[in-house]
């Protein structure tokens, strides 16, 4: 393994000595595009290591009595939202829907019965042939079937109701976390049943430090720093900082609510960790092009412009998501680079060959 770095650290340094003796040689300026380095408004930002929990992690319970005959889910299977995830036996059920439909049709027919007599007796009543007894009576008895209607009704409604609890259904899309019943197991009110949680109801969680605390709080923007390197922006960020520190780590728990979305694309599921990234601020700072930089090896170096021919000149750099790099050291304002690197690399390769 040893000689292997150091294979790699001879071709390093070989790869380098070859591009300054190339640097050396004499180069045609007016072929080359020069840009001139001047001080642009770049965004500051905090970086956090975070961990992606779940919002709404739930149990789910029977709410009435059956045996279980259908549980079509198992254990990480992703659950889209109003999913059948239990069913029971439902005899039961439909003898007692079949029984409070049955006894709201007598109900019905008999308030419909009270309404023709009431609507008689009044008419007989305003013709002076009956007495004001036999009103009230048909009244009453109009009141009393109205009352055993809604009864009836509100009875068929329960009725139905647990008949629709004997399917269970997914209250949100997300991952079956725990079964803790089997089939052919009799279920009570109450009973737990399934265990999940939910893919679109996110949040992070990191430490942040105690020095980074105001800035964090003035924080305008958010980024997720994803798996394959690509940036996803959250916008404001709904943020929450724990009141209490850590004795220890001098660092508060911070809290980010992501937007309701799917996050499965992205790979972002809870007890995962990702970059959480804050925008503090803006500072300028010297960006130049993917273009313009030569790698030999773990160095970056650029054609920089002097008086009498253009030289390599390492620097240090990092790199951005749009094609750019930001310069940490090696360049300052004022001074011109070479667009294409590449491109000036090879006319001097060139020049040196017809030498």
């Amino acid at each position: 393994m040893q000689m292997k770095r150091l294979g790699q650290l001879n071709a390093s340094v070989t790869a380098l000595f070859t591009t300054l003796l190339l640097a050396v040689q004499p180069v045609a300026a007016s072929a080359t595009e020069w840009l001139t380095l001047e001080p642009q408004q770049q965004s500051v930002w905090l970086e956090l290591p975070a961990l992606v929990e779940a919002v709404a992690q739930s149990t789910i319970s029977a709410q009435t009595s059956g045996r279980i005959i259908e549980l079509p889910f198992d254990v990480n299977d992703l659950v889209p939202q109003g999913a059948v995830v239990v069913r029971f036996t439902d005899t039961e059920q439909k003898a007692r829907l079949a029984q409070a439909e049955a006894a709201l049709s007598e109900a019905q027919v008999r308030f419909a019965e009270q309404d023709k007599e009431l609507k008689r007796v009044q008419q007989i009543h305003q013709q002076g042939l009956v007495a004001k007894a036999a009103l009230d009576l048909a009244q009453a008895n109009f009141n009393a079937a109205k009352a055993r209607q809604q009864q009836a009704s509100a009875a068929v409604s329960a009725a139905r109701e647990q008949l629709e609890q004997t399917v269970v259904r997914a209250p949100y899309s997300g991952i079956l976390q725990q079964r803790l019943v089997e089939l052919g197991e009799l279920a009570t009110p109450g009973k737990p049943l399934l265990t999940g949680l939910s893919l679109e109801h996110l949040r992070l969680s990191a430490q942040l430090p105690q020095q980074q605390l105001a800035a964090a709080r003035q924080s305008s923007a958010a980024e997720l720093q994803l798996s394959d390197g690509s940036a996803l922006s959250l916008g404001a960020p709904d943020l929450t900082i724990a009141p209490q520190g850590n004795a220890q780590s001098h660092s508060f728990l911070l809290r980010l609510k992501l937007p309701v979305a799917d996050y499965s694309a992205q790979q972002l599921y809870p007890g995962s960790w990702t970059k959480l990234k804050l925008q503090t601020g803006s500072l300028p700072q010297l960006m130049i092009p993917a273009s313009a930089v030569l790698w030999r090896g773990e160095v970056a170096m650029v054609y920089l412009q002097q008086a009498s021919q253009p030289s390599l000149q390492p620097v240090r750099v990092q790199k951005l998501q749009n094609e750019h790099y930001q310069v940490l050291s090696g360049l300052s304002a004022g001074q011109q680079i070479a667009v294409d690197a590449k491109a000036l690399l090879q006319q001097n390769s060139s020049a040196q060959e017809s030498q």
